[in-house]
């Protein structure tokens, strides 16, 4: 009998984010410049080049255009099949929270339509 996956604390959105993770180990200091594809508030799915190992700890820092600063944050690798890895947030301050929570929000479809007919409202 099949096992059905695990429910998802968390919906997951598309994204196409500037990311970079640095990965530090014994011996090196490992900085990956690449892209988050999908996020939710629990963590993302990021295209990296390099491999980096399952449970080894990243900080991250993630560039969200409806915030002025980057939210920087650690997070553990859960799942890794380069370039692909998913990375799991390990915790969060309420702004960065909040933050990653507002993405996730604009990026809902109803939440897309809303602003999309507010901003139609608002042009000649």
């Amino acid at each position: 009998m099949k096992q059905k996956p695990a429910k998802r604390h968390f919906p997951r959105f598309s994204a196409n984010l500037p990311l970079v993770a640095v990965a530090i180990s014994d011996t090196d200091v490992i900085t990956l410049r690449g892209r988050c594809e999908i996020i939710s508030e629990n963590g993302l799915g990021a295209q990296l080049p390099g491999r980096i190992a399952l449970g080894e700890i990243v900080s991250l820092e993630l560039h969200l255009p409806n915030s002025v600063w980057p939210v920087r944050v650690h997070a553990t690798v859960r799942h890794s099949r380069s370039p692909h890895h998913g990375l799991e947030f390990l915790s969060l301050n309420e702004s960065q929270r909040r933050v990653i929570s507002r993405y996730c929000e604009l990026q809902s479809q109803p939440a897309r339509v809303l602003m999309i007919d507010q901003l139609r409202k608002l042009l000649p």
